[in-house]
């Protein structure tokens, strides 16, 4: 209610032609409900948390749903995301599937002649995410267990914090990989990171569209992702990157070992993965299609 409140008050002093709101709970809810004060149409944008949350909790569901097939539009992220909203959420009205983007100049690769000047001594192997159980970070460490046996010259940065980062940590100690893997907390310079970085790992249980692994592939940065959700839709094994089972941290350390031994296999999978980027996810192919949408319901209601 509080939520709601404030986006009515917000769309009448601003004069907002439409509300875009990103997750359903609780926002398609509250956006509803300022729509009912204001007039002002709303587009819900589905993203994975939806399903996770609704999942494990059905009794959001039947305000959620109504909440959502009540929207003027409703995109998803992925076509992933787009099935899960008919199949699982229940879902009857059109979902339109508008990707996620990436600011490419921001995640660029570095220079080639810069490399080395830039980063220093940075390098290795790359997780960032928000720490929560989907995201599955000890399975990662697990794999660090296996690679540093095998290479115990390979340092893996895990970049972020969120629920899980104190089981991490003991898992870290644990196993004996404090010297092999460092915890940064929250960063702000997460592009340079990933461009002084030679492996990008992402891990989770499932995905619907992950930006921080568009924004990796966007920097050059080879990726080893799960084979879960639309990570299937961005990904093509061995050639924009390598795909693992989830669960299953003794695939992934073969993955690891894999591009940690081979530079070209690196450099062949970054360089496409940046291309899929440049062609698929950049911001001027994709804002085009929300401000579309925007416009449509804004003129539907005017």
């Amino acid at each position: 209610m509080a939520l709601g409140s404030e986006m009515a008050r917000v769309s009448k002093q601003e004069k907002l032609d439409v509300l875009n709101v990103h997750y359903a709970i609780p926002h398609a809810t509250a956006a509803y409900l300022a729509r009912e004060i204001t007039g002002v149409p709303y587009v819900v944008t589905l993203h994975g948390s939806d399903v996770t949350i609704l999942g494990s909790d059905p009794s959001y569901q039947i305000v959620n749903n109504h909440s959502v097939e009540k929207a003027d539009a409703v995109t998803a992220v992925s076509k992933f995301m787009q099935r899960e909203a008919y199949e699982r959420l229940g879902i009857e009205r059109e979902v339109k599937v508008i990707p996620n983007f990436v600011d490419t100049q921001v995640f660029a690769p570095a220079p080639s002649e810069a490399t080395e000047a830039d980063c220093g001594e940075c390098g290795g192997i790359i997780h960032v995410s928000n720490f929560r159980p989907v995201k599955r970070v000890s399975d990662l460490v697990y794999a660090m267990a296996i690679v540093t046996k095998a290479e115990p010259k390979a340092r893996l940065t895990l970049v972020g914090d969120g629920p899980d980062r104190h089981g991490v940590e003991k898992l870290i100690d644990g196993l004996g990989l404090h010297r092999s893997v460092t915890l940064t907390g929250f960063r702000s310079d997460i592009p340079n990171l990933m461009r002084c970085s030679d492996i990008g790992v992402l891990c989770s249980e499932t995905e619907s569209a992950p930006l921080t692994l568009l924004e990796g592939m966007s920097t050059g940065l080879p990726m080893i992702a799960t084979s879960v959700g639309g990570v299937l839709e961005i990904v093509e094994e061995g050639k924009n990157g390598l795909l693992v089972p989830p669960k299953h941290p003794e695939e992934l350390a073969q993955a690891i070992l894999r591009l940690y031994r081979d530079q070209k296999l690196r450099k062949r999978l970054g360089e496409r993965a940046r291309k899929t980027v440049l062609e698929r996810y950049t911001a001027e192919r994709v804002v085009s299609q929300y401000i579309e949408t925007f416009e449509s319901v804004s003129r539907s209601r005017g």
